[in-house]
């Protein structure tokens, strides 16, 4: 039986973290059985092309990276007139995120409600990141849903120079780092944004050399640089904004602390989230909610409890977790043990063998 031909079809552009996941899971088939297309701008043009590549590329089976327009739709088109079979990847629970957060719902709420719906019981298989969101979608009925959870792109060895290099240029010689990185979305709902739970650490931690580090950019960060002037941390954190993949390894390695806050809600419990897998490579120290697939993954020294949908005393516990790495400074030791534990759990070689099992299970019960 020759080795199935997969299109894979990413809500996001050439250099985002979806195509990484799909380039790192193409390689588990042979050169010319995989194709990975990128989503262009305009809804339009992204049609056309997706339904190009498949009258072109001819698939057996196509595997659709995030629950969004127009790959929710064109799935089940594709199933119900072609007999097409497709997994949907999918790392949130899409309209509950939507409806609790305010960002991308008020009206389209219900359609992007009936989309979601629609794709996860339309594909052959869901691909989720995390457990609970497995056992989430096993409660509504459905039975074909796999973890695969987000991984990570072994860089090889990062040069301990070029990392000091890096560190001394942005005044972070003799600090401890403590870092996040991540799109930064402001939730007007909720009124809180990625990385704020770093800066409103920070006020409690003005006698201790430690520095604030945020990675990323995003539409909510002009709203997280407003915050660190009102909390008079201005001075105390970096935001180095977007940095392409290929230099996240080198931009990690300056977290001596890195975060993981999730919000202990349904739309957090279900996550796991790109950064983790890529703080524990880089051998980070994590402070994470414990919430979701953190708090099955890492060691309890690292969990910090987190109550509810914002919980406005969070903070005030990093702090005090992180005051007493700086007090003792020999716990972070803990963070040698986190690189061979993401290559065991997070590792691309492992997820392949996966998601070919998935891959064949899919295609075995669409008939194809």
């Amino acid at each position: 039986m020759s080795p199935p031909r997969v299109l894979f079809l990413v809500h996001g552009g050439p250099a985002s973290i979806e195509r990484v996941r799909a380039d790192e899971l193409a390689v588990a088939l042979p050169p010319g059985h995989a194709r990975v297309v990128t989503r262009p701008p305009g809804a339009a043009a992204a049609i056309r092309a997706w339904q190009a590549a498949v009258q072109e590329f001819r698939p057996d089976l196509v595997h659709i990276l995030n629950t969004a327009f127009p790959g929710a739709l064109l799935g089940p088109w594709w199933a119900e007139t072609r007999g097409l079979p497709y997994l949907l990847d999918t790392g949130d629970a899409v309209f509950e995120m939507a409806r609790r957060s305010g960002v991308g719902g008020g009206p389209r709420l219900p359609i992007l409600w009936a989309a979601e719906q629609l794709a996860q019981r339309r594909a052959a298989a869901v691909v989720v990141r995390g457990s609970e969101h497995r056992e989430y979608l096993r409660q509504q009925g459905l039975t074909r849903v796999h973890v695969l959870p987000d991984g990570f792109r072994d860089p090889g060895p990062v040069d301990p120079a070029d990392v000091d290099a890096l560190r001394r240029s942005l005044g972070l010689a003799g600090r401890l780092v403590v870092g996040v990185m991540g799109s930064t979305v402001h939730s007007p709902r909720l009124d809180i944004c990625y990385g704020w739970d770093l800066l409103e650490a920070l006020p409690d931690l003005g006698d201790l050399p430690v520095t604030g580090v945020v990675i990323g950019d995003g539409p909510g960060l002009p709203w997280l640089q407003r915050r660190a002037r009102e909390l008079g941390v201005e001075d105390r954190v970096i935001f180095t904004g977007r940095i392409p993949y290929a230099e996240v390894p080198r931009h990690l390695r300056l977290f001596d602390v890195a975060l993981s806050t999730q919000t202990n809600n349904l739309p957090g419990r279900v996550r796991t989230t790109g950064k983790l897998p890529e703080y524990m490579a880089a051998g980070c120290h994590i402070l994470a909610s414990r919430v979701g697939e953190a708090a099955r993954v890492l060691p309890d020294e690292m969990l910090v409890p987190f109550h509810g949908e914002v919980d406005r005393q969070y903070p005030a516990r990093l702090a005090a977790r992180i005051r007493e790495l700086v007090r003792e400074p020999n716990r972070l030791e803990l963070r040698r043990t986190l690189p061979a534990r993401a290559a065991e759990l997070f590792g691309y070689d492992r997820l392949r063998t996966r998601w070919r099992t998935v891959v064949d299970a899919a295609l075995g019960d669409s008939g194809s």
